[in-house]
């Protein structure tokens, strides 16, 4: 396990996905592999601050908890097999939450969380191609990218997309932005201030069980200048452009 030591703005604390151990100790190799990948997209750290992730099973569903214990991220995914696309695709979406701040969760949020998990199968899939964590898991670089062909196609293709569907086709739109500059992804750091109820950044608990609104103006006021590029162009788009079911 110690092949992969991830980037310190996101220190992979422990995996206990899967109760079989050589399982287990694999899939703690792809979550580092996935979580070093990830914060080379960023050169500033998450807005709730830096803290030790523990990843965590639950068969309901991907989940992130930034407030029952606030000097750790605890981030549940419901993959406990070899199916490594959909783990990366799980903890992508987690992973861009942290970076958005855990604490508030809106449309856009959710929106820019699919574009950051499709962008970090694409990349997957080209880090496996090169330097997987086992030389005999190269083979699998090409089913990240075909996982994520996938999602983009079932959205499209869909007659009546579903909200998590709308939102990937919302991430189909984001996607070129995030491509053209680095510092796309550094403003989406400031999409908690943006909503309609910023968290306080003094109480780490805080924490609003419900969605909260988005405002696009007011993340054009709070992202710093050299990051109001991208965020200037998203704020222009005509707005029946966007699914913004919640």
């Amino acid at each position: 396990m110690g092949l992969y030591q991830p980037r310190q703005l996101l220190p992979i604390e422990d995996v206990m996905l899967a109760d079989d151990s050589p399982l287990n100790r694999d899939l703690f190799l792809v979550v580092s592999s996935t979580t070093e990948e990830f914060t080379t997209l960023f050169s500033v750290p998450p807005p709730a601050g830096i803290r030790p992730i523990t990843i965590l099973y639950r068969a309901k569903g991907p989940l992130i908890d930034s407030t029952t214990d606030t000097t750790r991220y605890k981030i549940y995914l419901s993959v406990n097999t070899r199916h490594y696309a959909r783990l990366v695709y799980q903890l992508g979406h987690e992973l861009c939450h942290i970076f958005t701040d855990p604490r508030r969760a809106n449309w856009f949020v959710e929106s820019c969380c699919a574009m950051a998990s499709t962008v970090l199968l694409y990349r997957m899939s080209n880090l496996w191609s090169n330097n997987p964590p086992w030389p005999n898991w190269r083979s699998y670089a090409p089913k990240f990218q075909q996982y994520a062909q996938n999602i983009i196609g079932d959205a499209q293709d869909a007659e009546q997309p579903a909200p998590r569907q709308g939102q990937v086709l919302n991430a189909e739109i984001l996607y070129p932005l995030f491509e053209e500059s680095s510092d796309s992804w550094n403003a989406l750091t400031y999409l908690g201030k943006a909503s309609t109820s910023p968290p306080n950044d003094e109480d780490r608990t805080d924490w609003n069980k419900h969605e909260v609104g988005f405002s696009f103006d007011r993340w054009l006021q709070v992202v710093p200048h050299n990051l109001k590029r991208t965020v200037q162009t998203i704020h222009d788009m005509p707005s029946e452009r966007w699914d913004n079911r919640p």
